[in-house]
């Protein structure tokens, strides 16, 4: 039950110069776009998502997401809830919270 990071998501409050920071620094490529300001999503081909925040909701929570790709989506669930993973209210099926409270994504 090998996983694989998919992507990272993390929340700006300054949406154009976190973007800016990534590709300047990292040579990063926008692969998609979504939303506008003030809700707007980016996701670089390299496995970042910026998501844009209000300065006050960045400030306090910088992470939003962990996305990992695995073989068998309903295997990997089972087993998280068997280790004391919570589903998340308001997200599909495929989100839970680990006992530490970290949010993951599971990708197919």
């Amino acid at each position: 039950m090998a996983g694989t990071l998919h992507h990272m998501a993390v929340n700006s409050g300054n949406f154009e110069e976190t973007v800016k920071f990534f590709q300047e620094l990292f040579d990063m490529e926008v692969l998609k776009t979504n939303g506008e300001a003030p809700h707007r999503k980016l996701w670089f081909k390299q496995g970042i998502q910026v998501n844009e925040a209000s300065e006050a909701d960045a400030a306090g929570n910088i992470y939003d997401h962990i996305g990992i790709w695995v073989d068998d989506r309903e295997r990997t669930l089972a087993k998280a809830h068997a280790m004391g993973c919570k589903a998340m209210d308001g997200k599909p099926a495929h989100w839970f919270l680990t006992p530490e409270g970290i949010v993951i994504e599971l990708m197919v």
